[in-house]
């Protein structure tokens, strides 16, 4: 089934998704990190990593680099990962999953100071407002059971709604 046909769901347990993808993250930090130009900032980003938040159980990481850096972080993980094909590549901006690991591996390679780069800002939104995660819970649990392309457009406004006021 390709992912426009995939039914979007939530974890039965959080808790248990977080402390997985946590375990994930540290090892592809571990394996990736000495890898990548030293001036890149790795972070674990998206739903697992914010207590509360209901996931699907995938692990979603962002690889922060000077623009100097971005070739040679591209490079690195063209080679080591798969391009996510859901994610538009364009200048100062790819999107990789990475293979070997239980859950899902998402990686997304942006630019410091990008209009892409807005990541961290969300999920930092998310722990500091529990009113706004309470609100981003609501939505994911509105789109379960529901077409995946359909909840990412939903999930895309909200950010969208968050980031731009």
């Amino acid at each position: 089934m390709g992912e426009d046909a995939a039914v979007f769901q939530l974890s039965p347990d959080p808790a248990d998704a977080r402390r997985r993808a946590e375990a994930a993250f540290e090892t592809w930090r571990r394996q990736h990190g000495r890898q990548l130009p030293r001036t890149a900032r790795i972070d674990h980003v998206g739903s697992t990593a914010i207590e509360g938040c209901e996931t699907r159980g995938d692990l979603d990481i962002a690889v922060r680099v000077p623009e100097d850096a971005f070739g040679a972080a591209r490079d690195y993980l063209d080679r080591t990962h798969a391009a996510d094909t859901q994610a538009a590549r364009r200048k100062g901006y790819a999107a990789f999953t990475a293979p070997g690991y239980a859950l899902e591996v998402g990686v997304q390679l942006v630019v410091m100071g990008d209009e892409q780069d807005r990541l961290l800002d969300f999920r930092d939104a998310l722990t500091s407002d529990r009113a706004l995660l309470a609100r981003y819970n609501a939505l994911k649990r509105a789109y379960r059971g529901r077409e995946m392309a359909r909840y990412r457009e939903a999930k895309a406004a909200f950010i969208r709604d968050i980031l731009d006021t």
